[in-house]
């Protein structure tokens, strides 16, 4: 059994905005196991943080590692191995960023299953994974290159055990195009109710979360009122569709900075970039809208790495009081994935899964909003110096 030590000098509850100065993390095996004012007993290991403001880490709700901002099939149809060397790229940006667990929403040939098992065993540094495998969709549909094609019920049920068998941590189902896509007037669905339904029958009898990527239209609706526990993207919301998420408890995962990202590209066409334009554009409003809702929010990079500060910046733009933001970015995201008695807050039992500011989080401008240090399960995988493991 191993102990350490963490000298925090100011620790914050984002739950409930107090803060303690000069407190002791005392570490059981990556876990916290108590909680207390400094006193001079030493552990086998000590981590000075007493100039340091720490929160939890963050978690980023929905990225894909083995992508990058700029054009849409051309990505996805890059050799596998040459995937895996982005995805070990990417997972180093976000752990650069204060990502201390990642949902990854789909990649081609179970590739994030053997990232996710490269960073348990240690082999490559990264963030804790929670991986969907390749995300499934329509036959045939606009976003093919993205995943497995399942046309009707029994079909959506056969790939969803599938999955299940290869190992995922959730489902994952396209069921409308991309935001650089479609606007609202031309929101197709990709996928039918019933094959909605039918996925979302086959996670619950698993025990699994489901999530789905769309922008809006009547695949949103089909899939808020079947009870998938997230709705990501969704720049084309309806006020309706809100409602109906308030109503039903559906997270809504924030993802701005892809759509910014994707209007600024200049390698990508003039249409990408005017689509995404106007998905960014009218985000703000659905977000704002969802926030005076009391939505449950959570958010993510999408292929935007290491930015997960723009999105808790958005927040903010949105209406959104700092510590709330952090709270999405935190906590918020750990009670999507269904972990949030293992992650998301400092308490003891939960894992030591901490970052640590120069200047207050609270307060600090959005640029000074990347951490000098971060530890995963107790472990510090970056200090000030660089990323150490």
């Amino acid at each position: 059994m191993m102990t350490s030590k963490i000298r925090c000098g100011e620790m914050i509850d984002l739950v409930s905005g107090k803060r303690r100065q000069n407190v002791d993390l005392w570490l059981i095996n990556g876990k916290i196991g108590k909680i207390s004012e400094k006193i001079g007993r030493a552990a086998e290991e000590e981590i000075d943080l007493s100039r340091f403001y720490v929160i939890p880490g963050f978690v980023d709700a929905h990225n894909h590692l083995c992508l990058r901002v700029g054009g849409e099939a051309a990505p996805m149809m890059e050799a596998l191995a040459y995937q895996v060397l982005l995805a070990v790229k990417h997972a180093r940006f976000a752990l650069l960023s204060g990502v201390t667990t990642l949902r990854d929403a789909g990649e081609r040939g179970y590739v994030d299953l053997f990232v996710r098992r490269g960073i348990e065993e240690g082999i490559i540094p990264g963030p804790r994974l929670l991986v969907a495998g390749p995300g499934f969709l329509q036959s045939c549909g606009r976003l093919w290159f993205m995943g497995r094609e399942a046309g009707g019920h029994i079909e959506v049920r056969k790939t969803v055990r599938k999955q299940l068998k290869a190992g995922i941590d959730f489902i994952r189902i396209f069921v409308a195009g991309a935001g650089a896509a479609f606007s609202a007037e031309k929101a197709v669905p990709g996928s039918s109710r019933e094959e909605i339904e039918a996925a979302v029958y086959e996670a619950r009898a698993a025990g699994r979360n489901i999530g789905v990527q769309t922008h809006g239209g009547d695949a949103a609706t089909w899939a808020i009122e079947a009870g998938v526990d997230a709705v990501e993207h969704g720049c084309f919301l309806t006020e309706e569709q809100l409602l109906m998420m308030r109503e039903c408890g559906t997270w809504l995962v924030v993802t701005s900075g892809i759509q910014r990202a994707i209007r600024d590209c200049a390698g990508n066409s003039a249409f990408m970039r005017e689509k995404a334009g106007a998905a960014y554009a009218n985000y703000l409003s659905v977000v704002r809208r969802a926030v005076e809702l009391g939505i449950n929010l959570a958010v993510g990079n999408d292929t935007n790495h290491g930015c997960i500060a723009e999105e808790i910046t958005f927040l903010e733009r949105a209406g959104m009081e700092r510590r709330a933001a952090l709270l999405a970015a935190t906590l918020g995201g750990a009670s999507l994935c269904g972990i949030e008695e293992e992650i998301g807050t400092l308490d003891i039992g939960k894992e030591a899964d901490l970052i640590a500011f120069e200047r207050d989080p609270l307060t600090a401008a959005p640029r000074e909003l990347v951490p000098a240090w971060v530890i995963r399960s107790g472990k510090v995988m970056k200090n000030p110096v660089g990323v150490c493991s």
